[in-house]
């Protein structure tokens, strides 16, 4: 692999170009991701001539990703490194002058703040000093303020009574150590000094996951300086992240408007480069189970919708440089796709062939960045000086992934039983022979509102498809209903049907492999993460044909992840069972939907995994099916990740997570 080692921090350090290849030589195995260099966050600079990203590999020794932010010029490929690697870096922001990036990373006191560097060399000069770190921030237009999102001090305990620290809970996740507190927004100069504290009150900045789509974004800066935009939260309880509107705050009075009303599920507001409008998602409908469309509103409310005529779910948008119109992003089919939307005219879908993108920035000279891969090629920086025309790669980081031997990846459709459409990703084995039938391994993905796609890296189970290609397995990822990935109608079906619906397009999925002279169907596994842990619950407790199963943070109980879960995942039982576990309409589905109730059925060897604070899927639940099913002598092994919330962050505690998966599967496949 072809590494970056700058002769100084801010040397030139490599000139990027497409690297001969060797003839593929094998095929990959999970620990060759050991090579993988993710790239993220690229940001275009305002002049186009450059683009900055941060670049991360993993370190085994330390446990740790080693990251630092690069500058890419986007004539040549040359790479400049702005920061070391000593300490983690992420969200790199441009001036709007272009002569520096901001960035968070670790501060003084082991907090992250924001860290100003000169782009053409020097030291990154530490800009905050939020005693509780910094979230979230944006530069002022003019370059010379920073708007920052910091937490509030947490309650402190009165001198004289240094034990009285207990709190009240609300909707919170239940390893709750301390009282929630509210996030606020704070302005300080770009070369640090006195902060201003600009927002207050019970309420507050939008910090952790969303219910169904929508993420916590950055502060907006509107064009003229006065007003910043955000999303409120009601509160600051981990699971109301429902309770979500637009704002905006007056940069010189503190006044926070609320230009769409008393409303919810609202996300990622940002001004337009050009005026007081601000975009930003909310659903589609007809319940918050549903696509996200990209909307806008103007400071004094009123506004229209960007994504009619697009039945795709928005995950991610980026205003166009005149301010007239967005690129967004979502799936479609088995790719993630990027349209350009105007008001008043049809839908552009942005040519990007077999690529799939994961991040897009556009700078104001119009450039177009992304980091995308394909099924088979690494993830790598892309340009496009137009939406209308070819993709440009920029890098080749993970030149030394081609020398390996991949399956092919096609889309795969069929027809469920009550005639819905479903697709998802099929890998063929690497040295798949027509005529002969081989071994399958199904993985089922969570969100539910989210889909497989035929990306290299980019979803839970991408780094196992092609491991299991080269160990001659069909790799099957269903998209059933509730995933996102073909339009509204089918992500809605999931609505009040979160098991059996879903298992039918699963087990209609593998039947029509069957039919096409594919598969051994004596020699079938199933796997899953998340909400795809749901479902292997649910299909091993309906179905005994699987060799063997492995459940990673799943979702068992209803009643439990209603009562106990944070990130949102209360309003997600809510809304998508169509009512609380009190209200009469939806108290029974609590019991007949959740995998549990059926435990008592599955005879399939079951791994459990599950992450030690993980607050998402509430970890009660692995123990109480672990002991469902050691009590009916079922072969259960339940393996918990320490340190871990919902998915393995670490190098090596990730890379074990995966392989356990894999052990567990050829270990039962004899």
């Amino acid at each position: 692999m072809r590494l970056l080692k700058p002769l100084s921090l801010f040397a030139l350090t490599a000139t990027l170009g497409v690297q001969a290849q060797s003839a593929p030589t094998a095929p990959i195995q999970i620990s060759d991701y050991r090579q993988l260099v993710t790239l993220s966050s690229p940001q275009v600079s305002p002049d186009g001539n450059w683009v900055a990203v941060v670049h991360s590999v993993p370190d085994f020794k330390t446990n740790k990703r080693v990251a630092k932010i690069l500058v890419i010029e986007t004539a040549t490929g040359a790479v400049r490194a702005l920061t070391s690697g000593k300490k983690s870096v992420s969200s790199p922001r441009w001036s709007p002058t272009g002569d520096r990036i901001a960035y968070i990373s670790e501060g003084a006191k082991t907090t992250d703040q924001v860290f100003v560097i000169p782009v053409k060399g020097g030291s990154g000069r530490q800009a905050t000093a939020a005693t509780n770190g910094v979230q979230q921030f944006c530069w002022s237009p003019d370059g010379k303020q920073i708007a920052y999102v910091t937490p509030d001090d947490k309650p402190h305990p009165s001198p004289l009574k240094p034990h009285d620290d207990l709190f009240e809970v609300h909707d919170d996740g239940f390893l709750i150590q301390s009282a929630a507190v509210p996030s606020h927004i704070w302005i300080t100069g770009a070369t640090g000094g006195a902060a201003r504290r600009l927002t207050q009150g019970s309420w507050s900045v939008l910090e952790t996951d969303a219910p169904f789509s929508g993420a916590a974004s950055d502060p907006s800066w509107s064009p003229d300086g006065k007003w910043i935009a955000f999303a409120r939260q009601a509160n600051a309880n981990n699971s109301d992240s429902d309770l979500s509107t637009v704002a905006a705050v007056n940069v010189d009075t503190g006044e926070v408007r609320s230009p769409t009303g008393p409303s919810s599920y609202e996300y990622q507001p940002t001004f337009s480069p050009a005026s007081d409008d601000i975009a930003f998602l909310r659903p589609h409908g007809p319940t918050p189970l549903s696509i996200m469309d990209a909307a806008m509103t103007t400071l004094v409310g009123g506004g229209t919708n960007f994504s009619v005529g697009l039945d795709r779910n928005v995950t991610d948008f980026a205003w166009m440089p005149d301010g007239r119109g967005l690129i967004v992003k979502g799936s479609e089919g088995i790719r993630t796709r990027l349209w350009v939307l105007r008001s008043g005219q049809p839908t552009l879908a942005i040519d990007l062939g077999d690529l799939s993108p994961s991040e897009t920035d556009i700078g104001k000279s119009g450039l177009i960045a992304i980091t995308a891969s394909s099924a088979s090629t690494p993830p790598e920086i892309y340009l496009l000086s137009d939406p209308s025309v070819k993709v440009r790669r920029l890098t080749d980081f993970n030149a030394s992934l081609g020398r390996f031997q991949y399956g092919k990846v096609t889309e795969f459709t069929w027809t469920a039983p009550d005639a819905e459409k479903c697709d998802g990703v099929l890998t063929y084995p690497v040295h798949y022979v027509q005529g002969r039938k081989y071994p399958l391994m199904v993985f089922i993905h969570g969100g539910p509102e989210a889909a497989s796609i035929a990306s290299y890296i980019g979803f839970e189970g991408d780094l196992l498809r092609q491991s299991f290609a080269g160990q001659d397995y069909f790799y099957f990822e269903p998209n059933y209903r509730g995933s996102d990935n073909l339009g509204n109608a089918h992500m809605h079906k999931i609505y009040q049907d979160p098991g059996a619906g879903p298992a039918s397009d699963v087990l209609s999925g593998i039947a029509a492999l069957e039919q096409e002279g594919l598969i051994d169907a004596a020699r079938v596994s199933v796997a899953g993460h998340s909400y795809g842990g749901y479902m292997t619950a649910w299909l091993i407790g309906h179905d005994h044909r699987w060799l063997s199963a492995t459940v990673g943070n799943g979702v068992f109980d209803w009643m439990d992840t209603y009562n106990l879960s944070a990130s949102g995942n209360l309003a997600w039982t809510r809304d998508s069972l169509g009512g609380t576990p009190s209200d009469p309409k939806s108290a029974d589905l609590y019991r007949t939907g959740s995998p549990i109730t059926y435990a008592g059925q599955i005879t399939t060897p079951t791994l459990i995994l599950s992450c030690a604070v993980d607050e998402q899927a509430p970890l009660t639940q692995s123990f109480a099916l672990y002991h469902r099913l050691k009590d009916h002598d079922v072969p259960v092994t339940f393996i918990m990740v320490p340190g871990e919330r919902h998915t393995p962050k670490s190098p090596a505690r990730y890379e074990n997570y995966l392989s356990a998966i894999a052990d567990w599967i050829r270990q039962h496949d004899r």
